[in-house]
């Protein structure tokens, strides 16, 4: 492999990552010019694996996942960053055409954004849900920053950015239960979000969007050509936004002398 003209750090946030860490590890690590994994103080062994594969560990108090993104990316050592996910795995030709990317980086250019395949229980439906779903983790140090959102924050940067071919390889979706669980903790944060931004619950919020958004991944993503995996993903979007209105619903009736 071609050796890349500008330092890369590899950033990977994790909280109790052991059952998919090592395994991008031994990837990153004889790739990058520095490995670092920004960890949530995890009750597993997940310290202990980054460290046996040669890679540094910062540990840090977690309040959402832009503020622990903003506070790492100071720590990287060189000039360009790639983040990436304990449970995303990149495709071996991302790896050469991010290389081949740092290798002659217009002066006006500070992010690459890359396409991610989603898959569902460990398979890709067609070339995975919500294909391409961008995702921007590919920049440099001095510009990068997440805006101070609870959650779903995209990287931003004031100067141009690209578009890779080669995709990140996204595998959360193991068991229905493991997903409840997460929502179930996203779903907080969404409503943390909402609270922020002084938004009411509303019949549009609540009704019109869940519709949407499983018409959207249904029909405009195509997820109508993959049976019953297809429906549970357009399916699953539903719940997840009728799910956000609810608590804020719920908030509100808990609270109704907070003005927010």
């Amino acid at each position: 492999m071609e050796k890349r003209q500008i330092g890369l750090t590899v950033i990977i946030p994790t909280y109790n990552a052991a059952d998919y860490l090592d395994r991008l590890l031994k990837i990153v690590v004889p790739w990058a010019d520095e490995v670092i994994v920004c960890d949530s103080f995890s009750t597993d062994n997940t310290p202990e694996i980054a460290f046996s594969n040669n890679a540094m560990v910062f540990q840090h108090k977690y309040i959402n996942s832009a503020s622990q993104k903003n506070w790492i990316i100071p720590q990287a050592s060189h000039p360009w960053v790639f983040i990436i996910d304990s449970d995303e795995l990149p495709e071996p030709g991302l790896l050469k055409e991010i290389d081949a990317f740092l290798g002659n980086v217009p002066d006006d250019v500070q992010m690459a954004f890359m396409p991610r395949k989603n898959m569902i229980w460990g398979e890709l439906p067609g070339k995975g849900v919500n294909y391409p779903d961008y995702q921007a983790r590919l920049f440099h140090r001095n510009y990068g920053r997440y805006p101070d959102k609870e959650v779903h924050a995209q990287l931003e940067v004031p100067g141009r950015h690209i578009y890779l071919n080669n995709a990140l390889i996204h595998d959360d979706f193991k068991t229905i239960h493991t997903w409840w669980l997460r929502n179930d903790r996203y779903f907080r944060y969404e409503l943390k979000e909402l609270l922020k931004q002084r938004k009411k619950w509303s019949f549009r919020l609540q009704y019109i969007k869940p519709v949407y958004v499983f018409l959207k991944v249904y029909f405009r993503n195509r997820m109508f050509l993959h049976g019953f995996k297809g429906l549970f993903v357009s399916f699953h979007w539903a719940v997840y936004y009728f799910f956000v209105g609810a608590y804020l619903y719920e908030y509100e009736h808990k609270n109704p002398a907070d003005p927010y």
